[in-house]
């Protein structure tokens, strides 16, 4: 069974801002790790390393419900009502998520000054 075609293109913009903000996030820590050799003991850069990880850490969680959502949606006999609900509640994480993306973005500048 596959995704309904009016929930399906709302599903995949939701896993590319997640994939773009996981992927934000993990470039940030490659950066932030290079800046934390340099400044081991700097508070902000703890703060900044703590940030970005509770970012990835939403990111997991948001995908994992949409994969839940996901495969409820494609069990048999899932009324129409249910899968607005589902649409609905993606759509709800999918403005959330690129929230997420801008606050990495600019930790991210913030510590491309520093290099």
């Amino acid at each position: 069974m596959s995704i309904p075609s009016d929930i399906r293109p709302l599903v995949d913009e939701l896993y590319q801002v997640l994939g773009d903000t996981d992927r934000q996030a993990t470039e940030g820590l490659f950066v932030l790790r290079r800046a934390m050799s340099l400044f081991p003991e700097n508070e902000i850069l703890m703060q900044y390393f703590s940030s970005i990880s509770n970012f990835k850490f939403c990111v997991l969680g948001v995908r994992l419900q949409a994969e839940h959502i996901v495969s409820n949606v494609l069990m048999a006999g899932v009324p129409d009502e249910d899968v607005q609900k589902a649409a609905d509640y993606l759509a709800a994480l999918l403005h959330i998520a690129p929230e997420s993306k801008v606050m990495i973005d600019k930790v991210v500048e913030r510590l491309e000054v520093l290099q």
